[in-house]
């Protein structure tokens, strides 16, 4: 054990120690990413929030997203410095090729009368433009663009010589300050002007001239001197911290911005505190040339190698590769030892910042592993860190290995009675750090993650994955006490004003607890930031996430997120903890220092600006409101300037007549595509909303009136009107006509029904026709004086059913065809009792054929009969036969009944019934063809009669009835 204590020691004496610098993290704008190019010689922010930027391709305006040229045919270099905007709006700049050149809205214009090298370039609140050469100084009318020398109190020009000023520049409230030998002049706003002598070292040395407030700074750029102004005399600064930054550095430029003076030079740039007087060196590899600072409060760093550089908070510092010259970024603990800051890296290397010098350093065992737990121990004044189960010691640059069998140790507490030491097999307690643990250290199995001290000072609470415990000694024995959250806890902290224990589980939500263990719901909805660590701290709680830093106000509920947007070198944020005002994090960029005033992050409110109108993909004037067509694709291009959203704002429309809603779409892509609009006047109103959700302060507004579609216009309307109602004129009248052909229609059913029953009642008069009932009761009478009792019966009994049934089917529509052929079958009988002989009759049934399911007209059958006997037989001497052939035809469901007879025929029978009578007319067919019309009238042949002649030859030989039914 010695042995391996003294090689470890002896290890560490080897690793190294030094000093590297903390620099605030920014965001690059250059090749890579569609800067125009790397080298930018001047920045400036124009009173509309525009970027413009002077480099070697040219002049651009830049508005966070898009990179906008301007140029000239006349320019005769591409490369562009000295940009300023004067009180019109114009912006002036000039070239190496001697060329003054400005940009207003109408584009780049050079200013063809200037002929000389310029010196620098600079603006007052008047209007007028000052120009430092080495003829002298110059005014440029802002308005005229009139060119005139100046010819001041103290600058005068003899014939034939030169005036020669050098550097030039402005304050705040417009005073003018160039550069004449040995001598400063001022010139103030009102005209007043004054010549102060600095020091002989500028006798034919060039100056730097400060852009201040008030009085500007002067700096040598040949020798180490600063100047400032004190009781009306220039006096030479003397602070060392400050003259030992610039010591062997070129400046470029010096601007004071909020009490600190930003000076850019070849090697980095220096920001001098002008209230503490202390100095900084920052980015020393980088090659400044200027810095401005934004309407939104980003710094913007011209450089010129590496294009442009903005820094969203000069506050937030952090120690990576990038800024110590660190040789790993990814870290995953850091815990506060007194005056120092120590984290540990994924790979098990260690990173020490002294806060008193800020100085950082590094060390490594050589031992390649992730870092189980890191705790300060104040007790023992060192950090404790387990790697590969074991624990290690690491106090005064040196790393001891404290116990090689400690398991896999999550955290531990040292506490005046002994140490807890929290694993994934179980919490144990030890009195001796050095000695190994054994299952009588062991409290209890399972796995812990963390433990702090309870409100009351005299427990623990404990996050393990079996949920929340409580920890106290009672009767001299440790005791645990489970509260009602069972679920895993990932983290836990102990708020010292509210005297509650905050802890956090696995499901993202966060939960406080009382010294009884009690346990209340305090956030519910963090889970998708995926949370690893929390610390409280003045009525906060800070939460490590790996989306930036969430700060949770534990009165209010208020939340606050800081991510890269507003300073941090890296959102993947793995633990922390807040002391002395200032949060430290550990994260995948290196270690963070935030001061706590950096979470108040001010809302304000980005800006939106017009850029045209596009209408099918051609520029409109929008000077008057257009008429466009519904179906018209409008485009609107807009710029949102807001530099902190990094391109993530949104650019929204609404039509203010018909929506409250606002349709967003991504403001990278600068413009907003209108498919459809609704007719009428509108008024499209379109806003930019920032990564806050904050709106924009002005909102741009179209004024339009849509044409409608033509099935929107009057006369459609009107047409659409007229048709609806000749439409409906032509519906009223076919349904008139309709009505009335269904009335004529009715009317004609009920006058044939009428007709109908009386045909029937005609049918019912033909079937009992007097002559026939005569005859046969004659007939009847005949059997009954011959005492032929039998036939007598017989027939009176045939004559009874027969006009039984008569005047039963004559109240049926349809009988049976069995029902039907009975009814003949006993008319023929009795017609064939008044024949005198020779009579057959023969009735053939198709065998297929149902009789009794086969349904035919009531009495159809009868009056065709009786005709072949009336008109046929009777008349007929020798044999007379009549023949009914009942048939069906499958394949159209038609019953064909034909009934055949050999008697005269229909043209002697007519000649015959003309001779005897020649008022004669056929009662029983009129009635029957009116009852067929009426049977047809619903539905088109239902019943259908054919009559055929039959010959011998030449010779009529008897008639056949066809009778057609669809049955």
């Amino acid at each position: 054990m010695k042995r391996n204590l003294f090689f470890l020691a002896l290890l560490v004496n080897l690793l190294r120690f030094s000093a590297f610098g903390q620099y605030p993290a920014y965001f690059s704008y250059n090749i890579e990413n569609g800067s125009p190019s790397n080298e930018v010689y001047s920045v400036i922010q124009d009173k509309d929030g525009y970027l413009w930027i002077g480099c070697d391709a040219g002049v651009y305006r830049f508005n966070g997203v898009k990179y906008e040229y301007f140029t000239s045919k006349e320019l005769q270099a591409r490369s562009a410095t000295g940009l300023i905007q004067t009180p019109s709006g114009k912006i002036f700049g000039y070239n190496f090729k001697r060329q003054l050149f400005y940009v207003d809205g109408l584009g780049l214009h050079v200013i063809k009368n200037w002929k000389y090298n310029l010196n620098g370039i600079t603006s007052d609140k008047n209007g007028n433009i000052w120009l430092s050469s080495e003829q002298g100084t110059f005014l440029i009318d802002d308005k005229t663009l009139k060119i005139s020398k100046y010819v001041g109190k103290y600058l005068n020009y003899k014939k034939d010589s030169i005036a020669f000023t050098g550097s030039i520049n402005s304050n705040s409230k417009g005073s003018i300050y160039f550069h004449n030998g040995v001598y400063l002049i001022e010139r103030t706003q009102k005209g007043k002007e004054t010549n102060t002598f600095i020091d002989d070292c500028f006798r034919n040395a060039p100056m730097l001239i400060s852009r201040s407030e008030n009085t500007p700074w002067v700096f040598s750029l040949t020798e180490n001197k600063v100047f400032r102004m004190s009781k009306g005399k220039w006096v030479l600064f003397q602070e060392k911290t400050l003259l030992k930054l610039l010591k062997g550095r070129k400046a470029n430029d010096v601007r004071e911005i909020d009490h600190c003076l930003w000076i850019s030079t070849h090697t980095g740039l220096i920001r001098f505190d002008l209230r503490n007087k202390s100095a900084q060196l920052l980015y020393p590899k980088i090659a400044f040339s200027g810095i401005i600072n934004d309407k939104e409060g980003n710094f913007w760093l011209s450089t010129l190698h590496h294009g442009l550089l903005r820094i969203p908070n000069s506050k937030i510092l952090s120690w990576n590769r990038n800024s110590s010259g660190l040789d790993f970024d990814q870290l995953s603990h850091i815990v506060s030892a007194q005056n120092m800051v120590v984290a540990f890296g994924t790979g098990g290397q260690i990173i020490q910042i002294n806060r008193r010098n800020n100085s950082v350093g590094s060390f490594d065992d050589g031992l390649q592993s992730d870092i189980g737990m890191s705790y300060f121990d104040p007790i023992d004044e060192c950090v404790y860190f387990n790697k590969l189960s074991q624990i290690y010691r690491f106090k005064n640059r040196e790393i001891t290995l404290m116990n090689n069998s400690s398991r896999a140790v999550k955290s531990m507490l040292h506490t005046h009675d002994g140490y807890f030491i929290l694993s994934s097999q179980g919490i144990f307690f030890t009195k001796n750090i050095q000695k190994p643990l054994g299952l009588k250290d062991l409290l209890k199995m399972g796995w812990y993650r963390e433990i702090c001290y309870s409100p009351d000072k005299k427990g623990f609470f404990v996050a393990s994955n079996d949920g929340l415990l409580k920890l106290d000694k009672q009767n001299g024995h440790w005791k645990f006490t489970r509260t009602n959250i069972s679920k895993q806890v990932i983290t836990l902290s102990f708020d010292h004003e509210s005297k509650k224990v905050y802890f956090l589980t696995f499901d993202g939500k966060i939960y406080s607890a009382d010294r009884l263990g009690k346990v209340r719901l305090f956030c519910s909805d963090i889970l998708n930031y995926r949370a690893s660590k929390l610390h409280c701290y003045k009525g906060y709680i800070y939460v490590a996430t790996i989306k930036g830093i969430l700060r949770i106000n534990l009165k209010s509920r208020r939340r606050e997120i800081l991510t890269k947007l507003h300073g941090l070198p890296s959102n993947n944020i793995r633990s922390l903890f807040v002391e002395r005002d200032t949060c430290w994090a550990a994260s995948g960029d290196g270690i963070i220092s935030i001061p706590l005033k950096s979470f108040y992050i001010p809302k304000i409110p980005g800006l939106i600006y017009d850029r045209g109108i596009e209408l099918n993909k051609r520029r409109i004037n929008m000077k008057v409101a257009p008429s466009i067509r519904f179906n018209d694709e409008l485009t609107i291009y807009a710029d949102g300037i807001s530099y902190r959203s990094n391109q993530d704002f949104q650019l929204a429309y609404r039509i203010r007549e018909y929506s409250k809603n606002w349709i967003r779409e991504a403001g990278s892509l600068g413009k907003l595509e209108i498919p459809r609009l609704p007719s009428g006047d509108i008024t499209i109103e379109v806003k930019m909303i920032d990564y806050q959700g904050v709106n924009s302060v002005n909102t741009l507004i179209y004024k339009f009136n849509v044409l409608p579609p033509f099935w929107q216009r009057w006369w459609f309307y009107l047409l659409i009107t007229l048709s609806t109602l000749a439409l409906a004129f032509g519906v009223f009248r076919w349904r008139l006509l309709a009505l009335r052909k269904k009335q004529f229609k009715e009317l004609k059913r009920l006058r044939l029904e009428n007709e109908l029953r009386l045909t029937q009642q005609n049918a019912l008069k033909a079937q009992m026709n007097p002559h026939f009932l005569f005859n046969v009761l004659n007939s009847i009478k005949a059997y009954i004086y011959e005492n032929d009792k039998k036939n007598a019966t017989r027939y009176l009994s045939d004559f009874s059913s027969l006009v039984r049934k008569v005047l039963e089917f004559s109240t049926q529509k349809s009988v049976s065809l069995e029902q039907e052929l009975e009814l003949l079958r006993l008319y023929i009988d009795l017609e064939a009792m008044l024949l005198q002989s020779d009579f057959e009759c023969t009735v053939l049934v198709d065998e297929n054929i149902d009789g009794s399911g086969t349904r035919i007209p009531a009495l159809l059958l009868q009056p065709y009969v009786e005709n072949a006997f009336k008109h046929g037989l009777r008349h007929k001497t020798g044999p007379k036969r009549l023949t009914i052939l009942v048939s069906l035809s499958e394949a159209d469901g038609v019953l064909m009944i034909e009934i055949s007879d050999n008697g005269i025929g229909r043209k002697a029978s007519t000649l015959l019934n003309t001779q005897h009578r020649m008022d004669h007319q056929s009662f029983a067919s009129a009635a029957i063809e009116k009852r067929i019309q009426l049977l047809n009238f619903e539905k088109k042949d239902v019943v259908g009669i054919e009559i055929r002649d039959n010959f011998e030859g030449a010779v009529p030989s008897g008639t056949t009835v066809i009778i057609r039914i669809h049955v």
